[in-house]
């Protein structure tokens, strides 16, 4: 099970807005300076640490330049920072129950954000926001319930959207406007992702309950016809992706990573990145051969796709794992060019500020 998709969102609502309302301003950035690593593994060294959340940090995606960040917070807000300084640019509001998604077109004109609940009276939308302005430019509605994920293909022109009304969304991102609606999940769908190629896109999720539809679908994403669905999944599906190669389609199953080989349809390798259930997010490598995960002990770890072995420990495991008051790792992201990574942290509900972390590939 993936944690912090259910520990959330109404039971924090109230200490959120306790904060907000009470005007503290959180915002500022420390650098910090670099850590001697306490094992063999070398973590890497923050660069900065931008410091404005009050609540889990659920999405992170850089800009195509790899000069901007975008983050997407539980505590209702976008914050967009400038990686060159450090420095926040503005705090975008207007999301209720949370920020579940943030997506940047290929052209870094756009971005797009996302949020919401499985409840009935949660924000349903997503935001459409100029890069150069920061400003609102239009509002998608359409989905019942709140959106979980986002995905634009590569040319920019259909923006894709899963939500916890069990359907995927086609969108044309300049306009506005519905192109199509996906339905075939029988549980909310919590990850979408698109192929290189911009051809095929893949979805998955599920839900505690022990008949949860758990399959990775694939689809024609031109027809919207679906070309099949891969069922050996044991838990939730909280992520897919396809590597920058085409070649394989990997997805989170906690406490799994599985491989899929896209010529094939054959699983090619599946393994444990943690002893527990407590995988908190998963993002790609840009060498098409790494994952690199967050758990709930605190760790950062980069694992070879192929072997399903460790290649690099990003941040060391807490020291009392169980303690799940502390700060944890809940999402992350590379820079286009995959030298610079964005780590971004949730956790217990004693902390005041949820910061990122921003640090160099070793």
């Amino acid at each position: 099970m993936n944690y912090k998709q259910f520990f959330h969102k109404s039971a924090i609502a109230s200490v959120v807005a306790a904060i907000l309302i009470g005007g503290i301003n959180l915002t500022q950035i420390a650098l910090t300076s670099a850590q001697t690593p306490t094992s063999k593994s070398q973590p890497t060294k923050p660069t900065f640490t931008l410091k404005g959340h009050i609540w889990d940090i659920e999405a992170l995606a850089f800009s195509p330049d790899g000069k901007t960040l975008v983050s997407g917070s539980y505590d209702y807000t976008v914050k967009v920072w400038n990686l060159t300084n450090g420095k926040l640019i503005a705090t975008l509001d207007g999301h209720k129950d949370g920020v579940n998604a943030v997506i940047i077109s290929p052209d870094g004109q756009l971005f797009f954000t996302a949020g919401g609940t499985a409840g009935p009276n949660t924000s349903k939308v997503i935001k459409v926001w100029s890069m150069k302005t920061k400003k609102l430019l239009r509002t998608l509605t359409g989905h019942s319930q709140g959106v979980t994920t986002l995905a634009i293909t590569p040319d920019g022109k259909t923006l894709v959207s899963g939500s916890y009304d069990k359907t995927i969304k086609f969108w044309n991102p300049q306009t506005g406007t519905l192109i199509r609606t996906l339905t075939g999940h029988t549980s909310e769908v919590r990850s979408v992702a698109i192929s290189p190629d911009g051809k095929i896109l893949a979805s998955g999720g599920g839900s505690l309950k022990g008949d949860a539809d758990k399959t990775v679908k694939l689809w024609n994403l031109e027809t919207g016809k679906l070309i099949s669905s891969i069922n050996d999944n044991g838990n939730v599906i909280s992520f897919i992706g396809f590597t920058p190669d085409g070649k394989y389609l990997v997805n989170a199953t906690d406490p799994k990573i599985n491989v899929w080989d896209l010529n094939t349809g054959k699983l090619v390798n599946s393994f444990s990145v943690s002893d527990i259930e407590g995988i908190t997010s998963a993002t790609l490598g840009k060498d098409s051969q790494s994952v690199v995960t967050t758990t709930l002990d605190g760790a950062v770890i980069m694992w070879n796709l192929t072997t399903g072995k460790v290649i690099k420990t990003l941040v060391q495991a807490a020291n009392n794992p169980q303690n799940y008051d502390q700060i944890y790792p809940t999402s992350t992201a590379f820079s286009p060019d995959g030298k610079t990574i964005a780590i971004g942290n949730g956790g217990g509900a004693y902390n005041s500020t949820f910061p990122i972390s921003v640090r160099q590939m070793p």
